[in-house]
């Protein structure tokens, strides 16, 4: 049986994901780090959470037999226009023979439904992602290794970071869990929101892909903010206030409702690659 301090750490993990030891900390209270590391070691030992380095995530729930992809799923169900047409824009600005790196999520494996012939050179983290592009012979295809979320499919960790050193990226498609204005753009596990501030970094540009439903959410791990974003890809249900916020930081918003045509999305893409390219 779990006591009161236990029941509260297993809380906040259960909610958010995963969780910093640091957060655990501070959770608490006055408790030492060897009463949090013996709690944590209690709630292992019952299959509740899954530790690692400086911190533990919520051990994967059992659905249908299933396991967690099945969220994968019931998430790819959801809001499917809106992901219909953020992927039909961004799909329209990979043009072939660049290098481009696809995270995880269903609005990014929508996308790969509507990629234009040619030859691409991608790299993923997400295991459906891989797959699915490895049936192209025209796709040259890098799955980054780690540990697998199987409520992402995405793999994630040092193994993760270590291969994307020796990777260049042209173009960076980001898919985010959360958006706020205080937090920016977040994730719910600390791994993933690593490797995305590692592929943020690694990318010469970045595009993020973001429907209404992610708008206020505000998970525990900030990976990026609008300064790090070139471009915006969202749903017409975005409100106006999300679309000054990015105009304020310079970065330039699509959605089916913008008024560009798709060349006019191409040209404008151009000018923000040369513009980088060349900064003043």
């Amino acid at each position: 049986m779990l006591n009161k301090r236990q029941q509260t750490i297993l809380s906040f993990i259960t909610e958010h994901g995963e969780a910093k030891n640091s957060q655990l900390q501070e959770l608490i209270g006055d408790c030492s780090s060897m009463t949090l590391w013996r709690d944590l070691e209690k709630l292992e030992e019952e299959g509740k959470i899954v530790r690692f380095r400086g911190g533990a995530q919520a051990a994967a729930q059992r659905e249908d037999g299933q396991g967690q992809e099945i969220n994968f799923v019931r998430r790819a169900r959801q809001n499917t226009g809106e992901k219909e047409s953020i992927a039909m824009i961004a799909a329209d600005l990979l043009l072939p023979d660049q290098s481009y790196f696809l995270d995880a999520g269903s609005t990014t494996f929508t996308l790969l439904r509507y990629l234009h012939p040619g030859n691409y050179n991608f790299i993923t983290s997400a295991a459906n992602i891989a797959a699915e592009l490895a049936k192209h012979p025209n796709y040259d295809v890098t799955m980054l290794g780690g540990q697998l979320n199987a409520n992402t499919l995405s793999c994630s960790g040092p193994q993760a970071e270590r291969m994307l050193q020796e990777i260049n990226i042209d173009i960076a498609v980001m898919a985010s869990s959360g958006y706020s204005s205080g937090s920016a753009f977040t994730s719910g596990r600390l791994t993933e929101a690593e490797l995305k501030k590692h592929v943020i970094r690694k990318a010469f540009f970045t595009i993020m892909l973001l429907d209404h439903s992610k708008l206020l959410k505000r998970h525990p791990f900030t990976f990026a903010t609008l300064d790090d974003v070139d471009i915006v890809i969202g749903d017409a249900s975005l409100p106006v206030e999300f679309r000054d916020a990015c105009a304020l930081h310079g970065t330039q918003f699509f959605s089916a409702s913008d008024g560009y045509s798709p060349d006019e999305r191409i040209r404008i893409l151009q000018e923000l690659l040369i513009k980088k390219s060349h900064p003043a």
